[in-house]
């Protein structure tokens, strides 16, 4: 019961409101009219705005190209004649497939050959060690003798070199086997680069097939790619940055990126790197933005355009473009003084865009009343007329304003139990609205 007696309140509010904003207009039309003969003749009729606090955004659009997060090329590590290409442009692709099978014949017979050779090097390299230990044998049995005198030196000497012989060729022997482990693991690894996988170290593990660049039955050898493998679950955006620009520009800002592939579909992206140097022919730095793209819409090579907002401008004060001019080389406004006549007033311009220009100098009032249309006419102590379509526009605007406070105050005094609710009608009865204030009367007063 409580909220449908509040909601009749605010219905009641609006619609005095909005009688009182009429009658107002009423009135100022009839004043309009009773004086219009009190006015000078060479009177201009005027359009007028009051300034509006808004925030103001210092945006640019740059244009830009789309690429592969990453992207390199699979190469064969050998050469041989290309048996199977699983894989073709567009396909998707994941880290640890298979992606090539190569003629493996040559390199298996390799790794026979290899295996082969070391066994009979471990065969020689036994009876080597056989040899060895024979002639140490005989060596320590001379030596003895020849302690007690019981051998001749020379026959000593030849056991001792026939000793020192046999471990050299043991030496030789054990390098021969290295030789041979080494041979053959490296014609299993020729072997094994037969089968071509697709392996990276960073990203994601799904990534695309850029380009095909071979076919089947194709004799490939290192150097020469097969496959290009793109990652594109993100994508990035090389923009080139004008030189005024490039100081509001960090790692980290967020933009906002659009392309002709995708009308009105916006993506968000984020400035990844900034390049230190400036290309001395553009007068221009790279800027390298990463765009999610985990449902793969964006492709490398499309055109797009960034919009970042250098900085932001909250609260200021602005007016429409129309209404600043030049004047002696001096940008301004006209304003309307209590008397009815224009006023050149110089400005102080910032931010602006297509709908509103930031004034940061000087500080107008809420009610002071700007020309827009018929400005180019005037000059300072010219007589004005206010048009009856302005007046009828900020008297809808003074309304609007008046209703949206009652509005808010309904919603700060909202009970917040049953019996707050019986109360309420009786504490801010519809006919306590706050009434807005008069619209200019024709006399050209500002609207206070």
């Amino acid at each position: 019961m409580g909220k449908k007696i509040v909601l009749l309140a605010l219905i009641a509010a609006f619609a005095a409101i909005a009688v009182f904003a009429w009658q107002r207009y009423q009135e100022s039309v009839k004043e309009e009219e009773r004086k219009a003969q009190k006015r000078p003749e060479d009177a201009i009729v005027v359009n007028v705005v009051t300034p509006e606090h808004i925030t103001m955004l210092d945006e640019r659009v740059y244009s830009g190209t789309t690429q592969a997060w990453s992207s390199f090329d699979i190469d064969p590590e050998v050469s041989a004649k290309l048996d199977v290409l699983k894989f073709d442009i567009g396909d998707k692709i994941k880290k640890g497939d298979l992606i090539a099978q190569l003629d493996d014949s040559n390199y298996d017979q390799a790794v026979r050959q290899a295996e082969a050779d070391l066994e009979v090097a471990k065969a020689k390299d036994v009876e080597v060690k056989a040899q060895l230990k024979l002639r140490t044998s005989q060596y320590e049995r001379l030596k003895l003798l020849h302690d007690r005198n019981a051998t001749s030196d020379s026959e000593f000497e030849n056991a001792e070199s026939a000793m020192k012989v046999q471990e050299a060729a043991l030496i030789q022997s054990e390098a021969n086997i290295q030789s041979c482990e080494a041979r053959l693991a490296a014609a299993k690894v020729k072997l094994d680069n037969t089968k071509i996988y697709a392996e990276w170290n960073s990203g994601s593990d799904i990534r695309h097939v850029g380009d095909r660049y071979v076919d089947e039955g194709t004799l490939v050898s290192p150097g020469k790619p097969l496959l290009k493998i793109i990652e594109i679950d993100r994508i990035k955006a090389r923009i080139p940055i004008i030189e005024r620009d490039f100081r509001f520009l960090q790692v980290g800002q967020k933009a906002e990126v659009t392309t002709d592939a995708y009308p009105g579909v916006k993506f968000e992206g984020t400035v990844e790197m900034i390049s230190n140097e400036l290309a001395e022919s553009t007068r221009t730095v790279v800027a390298i933005l990463s765009i999610p793209n985990k449902d793969f819409r964006l492709r490398p090579g499309m055109f797009v355009r960034v919009r970042i907002v250098l900085s932001e401008h909250k609260n200021t004060q602005t007016i429409p473009p129309n209404a600043i001019l030049t004047r002696n080389d001096q940008r301004g406004v006209f304003t309307i003084n209590p008397d009815q006549t224009a006023k050149f007033v110089p400005v102080t311009t910032g931010l602006e865009d297509r709908t509103r220009v930031e004034i940061l100098s000087p500080e107008f009032k809420d009610r002071d009343l700007i020309v827009t249309v018929g400005n180019h006419m005037l000059e300072t102590g010219k007589h004005v007329e206010i048009s009856r379509l302005s007046r009828l526009h900020m008297a809808e605007s003074i309304a609007a304003e008046a209703a949206k406070k009652a509005e808010q105050q309904s919603a700060e005094k909202a009970p917040g139990t049953a019996q707050e609710q019986d109360k309420q009608p009786e504490q801010q009865p519809a006919g306590t609205e706050q009434k807005p204030q008069a619209v200019p009367a024709a006399s050209g007063d500002k609207a206070q």
